[in-house]
């Protein structure tokens, strides 16, 4: 979709495109985690504008694929001090404004909004807590 207007996650977004953009990567991450076939289906509708989040996400087989995986990242949470928490949500509210600096500054430029990706992940049980989701995956082999 090169039209940015036209980006499905816009509206469970609430129109920050640094949020609707993390949701779509998010989204793509998912679909290579997860080895059902409904379930990549469906995504592959939403990351393609011909079904709307807020209604897949109420199925039954995007909440058996998301529930474990929510599981785990609620466990994870759980393990960590406050100050993890706190340091890890400043990260995240680092790379958003990153993010929406880079968006805006391509929209003042007249340019394409250029779709960041994140990271591949190369192993089912990665720790991602160094990983910035704002980089380019290319770069990290440099």
């Amino acid at each position: 979709m090169s039209n940015p207007d036209q980006d499905p996650m816009l509206d469970i977004a609430r129109g920050d495109r640094a949020r609707s953009q993390h949701l779509r990567d998010s989204l793509q991450l998912l679909r290579g985690k997860v080895d059902n076939p409904e379930f990549r289906r469906i995504v592959d509708d939403v990351l393609a504008g011909k079904a709307s989040l807020r209604e897949v996400a109420q199925t039954a087989a995007f909440g058996q694929a998301v529930a474990p995986l929510a599981q785990q990242a609620v466990d994870r949470m759980k393990e960590m001090t406050e100050d993890e928490r706190t340091a890890l949500a400043d990260e995240g509210e680092r790379q958003f404004d990153e993010l929406r600096r880079n968006l805006a500054e391509r929209a003042e430029s007249g340019m394409p909004a250029k779709r960041e990706t994140s990271p591949r992940v190369e192993e089912e049980d990665e720790d991602l807590s160094q990983v910035s989701f704002l980089e380019d995956p290319a770069s990290r082999d440099r």
